[in-house]
């Protein structure tokens, strides 16, 4: 059967193979970096189990989910299916549950109704209570090879769109459709090339109390695809020092939840890395 999405083989293989031998968990957590195409296998998955409005049903991160949208929730999924054999729910940024609303969904996963789904997309898994991540079918993604997507992106745009965004055919097409998304991913591409390869001083200064001035969740942004980056380049070729600044990124994001001030967190990472 045609998912209509190309990338994550692997991941459709097993879904589908859950769905021929009725396995398909009731809750199921997709968890990996962002833009390599969770929320498509999510949207997808729910259309092969045949759920569409108001069968359908699905909550955006950012800014927190709160526990009244997890209450309208449950109270959606207690309803018998409208015009399919399941109810779906994709409940993407799940790591932006507060505590109260991790709490409320528990039950849900806990005692699920035989037609429901409860499909969770993080690129944070560590973030999510171990009471949730213990209720949940855990499928991992990885970055993708070009090769599986290119033949999709505009010609004249995939030198830029393979540099800025490698690995990751969701934000590579979501590049492609933006403009203003490509120019702001050429500046953050642009402040990683200083940080990885930058020799002037006071260049990585400059770039450090310019990254001081954004706003915490912003900042908390640019770090993760830094992350992404050097991870994707670990992979590739394997060196102490790419090592290294995988450690300082992860601890300088530690730092940040920390509420640490942010410039001298940046100047550290920075000049020191």
């Amino acid at each position: 059967m045609d998912w209509n999405i190309c990338g994550p083989k692997r991941q459709l293989d097993y879904l589908e193979k859950m769905i021929q031998q009725d396995k398909l968990a009731h809750g199921l957590l997709l968890a990996g970096p962002s833009g390599v195409g969770k929320r498509a296998v999510a949207r997808a998955l729910a259309q092969k189990l045949g759920a569409q409005f108001p069968d359908y049903i699905e909550i955006a991160g950012g800014g927190g989910i709160k526990i009244e949208q997890i209450r309208e929730l449950i109270y959606k999924l207690s309803l018998k299916p409208y015009s399919s054999k399941y109810k779906v729910a994709v409940i993407d940024e799940a790591e932006e549950l507060t505590l109260e609303a991790a709490n409320a969904l528990l039950k849900a996963l806990e005692e699920p109704k035989s037609y429901t789904v409860i499909i969770l997309i993080t690129a944070n898994p560590e973030k999510l209570p171990q009471t949730i991540l213990s209720r949940v079918q855990k499928i991992n993604f990885g970055l993708v090879p070009w090769a599986q997507y290119e033949h999709l992106l505009p010609a004249d745009q995939k030198q830029t769109i393979e540099r800025l965004a490698p690995g990751r055919p969701g934000l590579s097409l979501a590049i492609a459709a933006d403009s203003a998304l490509a120019e702001s991913m050429a500046e953050t591409g642009e402040a990683y090339q200083i940080f990885v390869q930058g020799s002037d001083p006071a260049a990585r200064l400059m770039l450090a109390a310019d990254l001081a001035q954004k706003d915490t969740p912003d900042l908390r942004a640019i770090l993760l695809s830094w992350l992404e980056r050097l991870v994707f380049e670990l992979r590739l070729s394997p060196s102490e020092r790419l090592a290294a600044r995988i450690n300082q990124v992860n601890l300088s994001l530690k730092y940040l939840e920390q509420n640490a001030n942010s410039k001298l967190l940046l100047t550290n990472l920075i000049l020191n890395t």
